[in-house]
């Protein structure tokens, strides 16, 4: 299975908020320049995450965003469902298939999804972030106390 953009950038948005601590709010801008992302992609993203409680969202002037909970408690199977459009492997009906009555292909694949979202359900975002220490040297995250030096 293929996720759809909007669940991948989802995905590495959370993963971003959830390295940055405390209680300063991130601004779209940051979340598009981290990871070259259109701002018109990132803040779609931000807007569904905020609908679904996964980030809080700020607007206005000195506005922007933060993770909504705890990233234990933000569960990557459930997120999956509620941002994927279909999880629908196979449409029999788009051109009808003459072997829709007899198929097994459906279900065989309708397990296989069961199987896929069942892994998911086993994992976090806390346990997405438990390299922490290399995501924010990725990322390029300064850590409070931590200043930038200029060579």
């Amino acid at each position: 299975m293929k996720l759809n953009k909007q669940t991948d950038y989802a995905l590495r948005i959370l993963i971003y908020a959830s390295l940055t601590t405390g209680e300063e709010l991130l601004s779209i801008q940051q979340a598009t320049d981290v990871y070259a992302l259109s701002r018109n992609h990132v803040m779609k993203i931000v807007q569904k995450l905020g609908q679904l409680g996964y980030l809080k969202t700020i607007r206005g002037k000195g506005g922007g965003f933060k993770l909504g909970r705890a990233p234990e408690l933000i569960n990557i199977g459930q997120l999956i469902r509620q941002l994927e459009n279909s999880l629908v492997l196979t449409n029999c009906d788009q051109p009808p298939c003459r072997l829709s009555q007899g198929c097994q292909l459906k279900r065989v694949l309708a397990e296989a999804m069961v199987s896929f979202l069942g892994v998911l359900d086993k994992y976090t975002l806390a346990d997405l972030i438990s390299n922490r220490g290399q995501l924010v040297e990725l990322l390029a995250i300064e850590e409070p106390g931590q200043h930038k030096t200029s060579a």
